[in-house]
Parts: C-alpha cells; sequence; structure tokens
C-alpha cells in the first residue's frame, strides 16, 4: 500500500485535489466518490481544483471527477493555474512507479484564523488549516482539512485531515479533546491521563499517537 490515490489540500485559492498518477483511474473515481460520501458536505461550498501537474488526464475522465466534486457542492475554481502544492505529479503511464516528491520553497499556508475560544455548541468547518487563538471548551467542535493548531486548552472534539489528510497533525498547548479525529481514525482518549504542556497528535500507521511538541516540527 502507498500514498493516499486521492489527497484533498487546502490553499489560499481553495481545495487542491491531487490524484496519484500510478493508479487505475476507475479506483480514482471509486475513491474520490467514497471520500465525498463520507465527508457529508464538509467541503460544500468550497472551491475547487485539481493539481495542475496533472494536466494531462483525459478530458472526459476529468470532466466525470469534476462532476463527482459537484454533486457534493464544490465548485470549479477559475484561478486553477495559481494552485501551488510542494508535490510534483508528472504523467506516468499506469505501469510506472510513482515519483518521487519534491519539495517546492515556501513562506507557509494560508489558515482559517479563530480569534477567541470556542464554547459548548459553537462549530469551526473549514477545508484548509484551522489556528484557534483561545480554548476549545468541551462540546465545540472544529472540523479542518488540514492541521489544527490551539494556542490554548483543546477539550472539546477536533478532527484534523477531515478529507482524507492523513499527514495533518493536532497542536495544542494542553491537548485533552473529548474526541480526536484524523483523517478516518477516531479516538476518544482519557483525559485524565494526558500529559501538561505543548502536545501534539498525528497518526502513526491506522494509530493516533501522543507526543511532545517540539517547535520547527
Amino acid at each position: 500500500m502507498g500514498r493516499d490515490m486521492v489527497v484533498f489540500k487546502g490553499t489560499r485559492n481553495g481545495l487542491v485535489i491531487v490524484l496519484d498518477p500510478s493508479r487505475e483511474y476507475e479506483d480514482i473515481r471509486n475513491n474520490l466518490l467514497k471520500k465525498m460520501e463520507s465527508a457529508k458536505g464538509f467541503f460544500k461550498g468550497a472551491k475547487f481544483s485539481f493539481f495542475n501537474g496533472q494536466q494531462d488526464i483525459p478530458a472526459n475522465q476529468k470532466n466525470e471527477l469534476e462532476n463527482i466534486c459537484r454533486q457534493f457542492g464544490l465548485v470549479p475554481n477559475a484561478v486553477e493555474d495559481q494552485a501551488v502544492l510542494s508535490t510534483n505529479f508528472p504523467a506516468v503511464s499506469k505501469r510506472q512507479a510513482p515519483c518521487t516528491t519534491k519539495a517546492v520553497p515556501s513562506l507557509g499556508e494560508a489558515a482559517f484564523m479563530v480569534k477567541r475560544s470556542l464554547r459548548s455548541g459553537q462549530r469551526v468547518n473549514y477545508p484548509g488549516h484551522v489556528v484557534v487563538l483561545g480554548d476549545i471548551h468541551p462540546g465545540a467542535e472544529v472540523v479542518s482539512g488540514g492541521n489544527v493548531l490551539v494556542l490554548g486548552n483543546c477539550r472539546g472534539l477536533v478532527h484534523a485531515g477531515a478529507g482524507g489528510d492523513r499527514s495533518a497533525k493536532v497542536i495544542a498547548l494542553r491537548l485533552a479533546p473529548t474526541v480526536i479525529c484524523i483523517a478516518d481514525r477516531r479516538h476518544a482518549p482519557d483525559r485524565d491521563k494526558q500529559e501538561p504542556g505543548p502536545r501534539l497528535a498525528r497518526l502513526s500507521g491506522q494509530e493516533i499517537v501522543f507526543e511532545e511538541y517540539h517547535s520547527g516540527r
């Protein structure tokens, strides 16, 4: 098993949908449909484009994939050529091995900033990264397509990588959520056993693990 065949990346221009060109088209189409169905309207209203390194997708296939996205309320992005990612997938044959990723210097990525604490019953839903300048109280929810950074206590429900990004992380000054989800994995930790200090949660295989956070990671 390699990387996900369909990955959603949040950018300042909306969602960029990255497809693994080494996989069969039918598998990609079915995986995209499955992820859209499991998102349950999470991406509704978001602008989207396919990663512009994949312009060689046959027109009929690209139209079908775009129509799947439209069915779930996504809007095609008119500024597709402005989307920038740190991976490059040139056109390859079906039998070719996927290319290696290549880092591209970047000044950072856009994020949605919540300039307050979130109380019980309040919910933030955003297709990119989310930064909370306060606490997430029990009963509050943050659902993010990217990473979640909490500059306070995280004691509610938090879901990072909601579109299937398994590299997403949750970082908080005190990480003691009632429920934490990353991509398709869900965990309800024992909050009384959570250690103090800045903590990070990430996926390790199929498990969500907690560890001490170090800046520059």
